[in-house]
C-alpha cells in the first residue's frame, strides 16, 4: 500500500486525506498546529471561543457534494443555520440588511433605483447559468489537462459564461446606483481579486451570495473542521499535528520525504511515496523546497500580489 504524506490540515489537505484515503492509500496529515483547520483553526481563551478564520459560509451544495462522496451527509456532522438578513452592509451614511427572499431583495434595490429590479432578474439568469457551468465543468475538473475543458456545453457557452468581460463592466453595464454596484462587487473580494481584474464568470459568486443564501453552522465554523476530521480519521487517515515541515527532500528529481520541527526542538524525518503540499503554493515553492525544483523564479513571486 502506498503511504501518502499530505503538509498542511485545512480544508483542502482535509478533503484530499479524505478522497486519497477512500481510494486505498496509507495517509497521514502532517500539521504544524496542534489542531487541523489550517486558516480555518479554533482559539480558546478564558472560556470564550473564536473562529480564526471563514465566517461566510456559501455554496452549501459544494459540502453536500463532499460528504455524500463518501456516504455521509452534512447534518451527520453539523446543523445548518440559513441567516435572515443574510448580513448588514455599513455606508458611511446609513446601514442596510441584505434578506434572504429574493422578492423581498427585489424590492429593495428598486427602492434605490427604479428599474433595477427586473436588472437583477437579468443579473441572475446568467449568474444561475454561469454558477451551473462553471461549478461542474470547471470548478470540480482536476485541472490536469486542456482536454478537459474540451466540452460542447463549455465551448458553446463560452461567451455566455463572460470570460472576457470584468465584473465591474458588467454590473456598471446594468446598475447606476453605486451602492448596488458595490454590493454585487463585493463578494469577488473573496477570491482576493479586485472586480476590475475578475472575469464577469464569477458573477456566479453573486448566485452563491443571493440565490443560495448565506448560512452558519452551529457552534461556529469549526464544527465543518470538526465535520472534516472525524470523517477522514472514519476513513484511516492519521494525523501528525505540532510538525512544522522544514523541508522536502528530492531524490533524483522525485518528493521522496519531509523534514519536520517539533515543538521540543528536535527533528524527525518522514518518508511517504507521495507528498501532497496543502499549504500555500507561495512557503511550498520558496521555503520548503530547493531552488532547482521551483516552478517559479523570484522575479515571478516579486511580481504576484498575495490574495
Amino acid at each position: 500500500m502506498k503511504k501518502i504524506l499530505i503538509i498542511g490540515s485545512g480544508f483542502s489537505g482535509l478533503s484530499a486525506a479524505s478522497f486519497l484515503a477512500k481510494k486505498g492509500y496509507k495517509v497521514c496529515v502532517v500539521e504544524k498546529h496542534s489542531i487541523p483547520g489550517g486558516r480555518a483553526r479554533q482559539f480558546k481563551e478564558a472560556g470564550f471561543t473564536f473562529d480564526m478564520g471563514p465566517s461566510w459560509y456559501w455554496m452549501p451544495d459544494v459540502f453536500e457534494r463532499y460528504f455524500n462522496s463518501f456516504g455521509k451527509k452534512v447534518e451527520d456532522y453539523y446543523r445548518l443555520k440559513r441567516l435572515d438578513p443574510s448580513y448588514r452592509v455599513y455606508w458611511p451614511d446609513e446601514i442596510t440588511d441584505i434578506p434572504a427572499d429574493y422578492e423581498a431583495l427585489k424590492n429593495l434595490f428598486e427602492q434605490m433605483e427604479p428599474g433595477a429590479g427586473k436588472a437583477l432578474d437579468s443579473f441572475m439568469n446568467e449568474a444561475a447559468y454561469k454558477y451551473k457551468v462553471g461549478i461542474n465543468k470547471l470548478v470540480f475538473k482536476p485541472g490536469q489537462s486542456l482536454m478537459e475543458f474540451a466540452d460542447l456545453d463549455l465551448i458553446k457557452g463560452l461567451f455566455k459564461l463572460d470570460v472576457f468581460n470584468s465584473m465591474k463592466k458588467h454590473i456598471a453595464g446594468l446598475f447606476k446606483n453605486p451602492k448596488i454596484r458595490q454590493l454585487l462587487e463585493f463578494p469577488v473580494l473573496f477570491l482576493g481579486a479586485l472586480p476590475e481584474d475578475t472575469p464577469a464568470l464569477y458573477s456566479l459568486m453573486n448566485y452563491a451570495d443571493i440565490k443560495l443564501g448565506t448560512w452558519y453552522p452551529e457552534n461556529g465554523m469549526y464544527s465543518i473542521v470538526d465535520g472534516m476530521h472525524q470523517l477522514a480519521t472514519e476513513l484511516g487517515v492519521e494525523f501528525l499535528f505540532d510538525h512544522d515541515v522544514v523541508k522536502i527532500n528530492t531524490i533524483q528529481d522525485k518528493a521522496t520525504s519531509i523534514v519536520c520541527k517539533l515543538p521540543n526542538g528536535a527533528t524527525q524525518l518522514l518518508e511517504a511515496d507521495v507528498i501532497v503540499g496543502s499549504a500555500d503554493y507561495h512557503f511550498i515553492e520558496t521555503k520548503l523546497l530547493d531552488k532547482a525544483h521551483q516552478s517559479y523564479t523570484d522575479s515571478y513571486w516579486n511580481k504576484r500580489v498575495m490574495a
